[in-house]
């Protein structure tokens, strides 16, 4: 049965699906849908676009199999680095202590993971990504929130590579992918199939909106109209028609002009770093829709750019796909991670926030867990002596804490009785049966259970906002009770007897012991005899 692979793409503007199905021998991209995430002042971002990633879903009654999503690539951080080995296992080793330089705060804030670009026997570079853990858990909630339980946590960017390796033709030498998005524009330069750099720009679509919006003084909604609607970059300025177009294209070019300078400088970054020139341009994202961006950047960077589309792969097989052809990358990208795309395998799905439904990984750890509970086995004879004398002292020791224990809580005890741990237990449940039996007894006899009689008592004396007394002993044998208490006066030792004869429950109401404390209180003793059940009242 055919495998349905999703991939979702949530940006700031729009949330982005794609559908890939996946079969024993072949896959094929069947299905894209957008929709435009809608704002309230009353929802947090993450819950506005929640709310559009579960309406697009039950609209189009969408169900999966693996789902892959991607983290926004301006919240994670990437470094290049080099190592003079080339064992695998010794990466896994120092890549934590490599990054532990680089960031400002605690390592155990952070989720890591790497992907080796190339490796010899004494030579490897690493490309390692780290985002902090409250990011993660923060968007993971967001997809839990709509039943979203995501395999891949990938990286944005990183994984463009699958469509390097899964669908275009790439060139020979070194090129740029940029995705230009509303909040950011990630940029992924590659070597033929190989990653070799990425980076994210905090310039895009809402920056040329926010620049519109200020140059007119209009608000937010109809600079995006008038972007959407007269945007456009002409190369020559007769071509531009009135005042307020001018003033659109100028604000337009503002920010793009302000892009490409940090374009050039990660260009230029590459190129001294790998000593490879970039020698061409994919555009893709929402805002490469804008018209004459393609020819503007190509004039101003002397290098040839281009649509990345993947509605010309192999695989695809959609309706009307030129519509979306600008966005379809990145979601299709992601769908395509799980379909083994070949792309650099950065998964932050790791440690605390791993798949839980991932069996395959338990599989591919069989041997793994048979060495380590060989080893297990293996220790644990070698130390048993040691071991059984440690573990032997430590039971001594809890018996002995049991019996003072119990020696506590049952005074008076003979040591006899609490010879051993077994031999205490033994006297607790004796001393709790016998309880037991004296409370049967006492229901027997009154009627009522001990908390029957102690709320009775309660419920007789007057309210303590009107009338205040401290019980400090009661007593309940058979079918009387004693109680001791001190009131601030004599009147309160009257008020309580009166309060008791004029109950139901109690007859045969006597004070004694009355005295007068040091400090002005008046301690006294009340003792009453209990009215059975069918017993009558007074």
């Amino acid at each position: 049965m055919p495998h349905r692979i999703i991939g979702i793409d949530a940006g700031s503007y729009s949330v982005k699906v794609a559908v890939v199905e996946r079969s024993f021998r072949s896959f094929s991209f069947i299905e894209f849908y957008e929709r435009q995430v809608q704002y309230n002042e009353l929802l947090t971002s993450e819950e506005c676009v929640a709310i559009t990633i579960q309406g697009l879903m039950d609209d189009h009654d969408l169900n999966w199999d693996v789902a892959c999503i991607g983290f926004p690539s301006q919240r994670v951080t990437s470094r290049l680095l080099t190592f003079p080995f080339g064992s695998a296992k010794k990466i896994g080793q120092a890549i934590q202590f490599e990054i532990e330089s680089y960031i400002p705060f605690d390592i155990e804030d952070v989720v890591i993971d790497y992907a080796t670009i190339s490796q010899t026997k004494n030579l490897s570079r690493v490309m390692a990504v780290y985002v902090q853990k409250g990011d993660l858990v923060k968007m993971l909630s967001m997809f839990d929130s709509v039943n979203v339980d995501a395999r891949y946590v990938c990286v944005e960017g990183v994984d463009q590579l699958n469509l390097v390796n899964l669908g275009m033709v790439p060139p020979e030498g070194a090129y740029a992918v940029i995705d230009m998005g509303h909040e950011k524009c990630t940029v992924t330069i590659c070597q033929g199939r190989s990653l070799g750099y990425i980076r994210a720009i905090s310039l895009a679509g809402k920056a040329i909106t926010d620049a519109i919006a200020k140059k007119l003084g209009v608000p937010h909604d109809e600079a995006e109209r008038l972007k959407i609607e007269m945007g456009q970059l002409p190369l020559v300025e007769e071509e531009i028609v009135d005042d307020i177009s001018k003033s659109v294209i100028e604000a337009i070019k503002g920010v793009v002009d302000e892009f490409l300078l940090h374009l050039r400088q990660t260009i230029f970054t590459f190129k001294e770093t790998e000593n490879a020139p970039v020698e061409g341009i994919y555009l893709c994202g929402g805002t490469s829709r804008l018209p004459g961006i393609d020819r503007y950047i190509s004039d101003v960077l002397k290098m040839n750019v281009t649509y990345l589309s993947c509605t010309d792969f192999h695989f695809t097989n959609i309706d009307r796909g030129d519509a979306h052809r600008h966005v379809i990358p990145q979601a299709l990208a992601l769908a395509l991670k799980g379909v083994a795309g070949g792309g650099p395998d950065i998964n932050l799905r790791k440690g605390e926030f791993a798949f839980k439904g991932d069996v395959e990984q338990l599989g591919g750890n069989v041997k793994k867990v048979g060495l380590v509970v060989g080893l297990i086995i293996f220790l644990a004879l070698i130390n048993f002596t040691a071991k059984y004398y440690l573990v032997k002292n430590q039971v001594d020791k809890l018996n002995d804490d049991v019996v003072a224990i119990v020696s506590q809580a049952l005074p008076g005890t003979q040591k006899r009785l609490l010879s051993s741990t077994n031999a205490a237990l033994a006297l607790i449940k004796s001393r709790d049966a016998e309880v037991g039996e004296r409370i049967n007894q006492l229901d027997a006899m009154t009627g009522m259970s001990p908390l029957d009689i102690l709320a009775e008592v309660s419920r007789a004396l007057p309210p303590r906002d009107k009338f205040k007394i401290e019980v400090s002993d009661i007593n309940i044998i058979e079918d009387r009770v004693t109680f001791s208490g001190i009131v601030d006066d004599f009147k309160g030792v009257d008020t309580a007897k009166q309060a008791f004869e004029q109950s139901a429950r109690f007859t045969n109401v006597s004070t004694g012991n009355v005295s007068k404390g040091v400090k002005g209180e008046v301690k006294f003793k009340l003792s009453m005899d209990i009215v059975r059940e069918g017993q009558g009242g007074k």
